[in-house]
C-alpha cells in the first residue's frame, strides 16, 4: 500500500545540505517534525524475524533440491510448502526493517547493510542444517562464508546506526536551539566536479553579529533538482562553529533547468 509524505515523510525528496562531506547513503535525511525513535525490541524482532524467515527459506530450498535428486523426487516439492510463506514472512520482516529502519537510523546505508546482515545471517543459519544431518556436502564451505560476511556487515552496519543517530540527534539539537540566520545559496555547483551532489557558497547573515559570511556546503540532489543561485536557506549554528543549513520552508524552490550540464538518465531526469 502506498503511503502518502503526511505517513512517510521520506517520500519527499529535497536537496539535502552537509557540512561533513557525506554523500549518497552516508547522507542523514531528518524530515522536519519528526524525532528519533529509540532501538526498541520490537525494531529488534524485526531483524530476528528475517534471519528465521530467511533460515527456513534456505532449508526449504535445500530440501527441494537434495529431495529432487533423491528416490522419489516428486514428493521433495512439498517442501515449497515451508519455503513460500517463509519468504513471505522474509519480505515482511524486510519492509518493517525498511520503513522503521528510517525512522531509528536516518540514514540509508546502515539500514540496507542491517537488512543486508539478516539475509546473510539467515542464509548461514538455514545452511547449518545439513550439516547437523551429517548432509554437507558441498554446503558447510557456503555456510561458512555466509557467516563471515554476516559478522563483517553486521560490524559495519552497527557502527553505521551509531554514528547515524549521533548525527540525527547533532541535526535536531541545532534545529532546536542553534541561532537561526538567513542565508541565501550563492552559486550553482562545479558540472566537472558533479557526481551526486557537489559544493556549493552558502551566503548568510551572522545574527549574533551583524556581519555576513560565507561557508562551502555540500548539496546532495538529483542532477534536474538542483536549487538555483538566491534560493533562500536557513543556517543554524552553535557556539562551538557547528552548522546545519537547510532549504527554508517559507519560500518556494527554483531548481536550475539545464540538467543536462550536470548528468541526464535514460527517463530525462537527472542522475544523483
Amino acid at each position: 500500500m502506498a503511503q502518502s509524505e503526511d505517513e512517510w515523510p521520506w517520500l519527499e525528496d529535497r536537496p539535502v545540505f552537509t557540512t561533513r562531506g557525506e554523500r549518497g547513503g552516508n547522507v542523514t535525511v531528518v524530515p522536519a517534525g519528526v524525532v528519533l525513535k529509540p532501538l526498541t525490541w520490537r525494531f529488534r524482532l524485526y531483524v530476528l524475524g528475517l534471519v528465521v524467515s530467511v533460515a527456513l527459506v534456505a532449508v526449504g530450498v535445500w530440501l527441494v533440491v537434495s529431495g529432487s535428486r533423491g528416490a522419489s523426487p516428486g514428493a521433495s516439492w512439498w517442501w515449497l510448502a515451508l519455503v513460500l510463506p517463509a519468504a513471505g514472512f522474509a519480505l515482511l520482516w524486510a519492509s518493517g526493517i525498511y520503513v522503521e529502519g528510517m525512522y531509528r537510523i536516518m540514514r540509508e546505508r546502515p539500514r540496507n547493510l542491517l537488512l543486508l546482515a539478516g539475509l546473510l545471517g539467515g542464509c548461514a543459519l538455514g545452511l547449518t542444517v545439513p550439516s547437523a544431518l551429517g548432509r554437507a556436502d558441498g554446503v558447510r564451505p557456503v555456510a561458512a562464508l555466509s557467516a563471515f560476511f554476516c559478522a563483517v556487515t553486521g560490524f559495519f552496519a552497527a557502527r553505521g546506526v551509531r554514528r547515524a543517530r549521533k548525527d540525527v540527534l547533532r541535526i535536531l539539537r541545532l534545529r532546536s536551539a542553534g541561532p537561526a540566520h538567513p542565508g541565501v545559496i550563492a552559486a550553482l555547483p562545479d558540472p566537472q566536479a558533479w557526481s551526486g551532489g557537489g559544493d556549493v557558497p552558502v551566503r548568510y547573515r551572522d545574527n549574533s553579529t551583524g556581519g555576513e559570511r560565507t561557508v562551502t556546503v555540500r548539496v546532495n540532489t538529483w542532477a534536474h533538482m538542483i536549487p538555483v543561485p538566491g534560493t533562500r536557506v536557513i543556517v543554524h549554528t552553535d557556539e562551538d562553529g557547528d552548522l546545519l543549513v537547510e532549504l527554508d520552508p517559507a519560500h518556494p524552490v527554483e531548481y536550475f533547468p539545464d540538467s543536462r550540464r550536470y548528468d541526464q538518465d535514460t527517463s530525462g531526469g537527472g542522475s544523483m
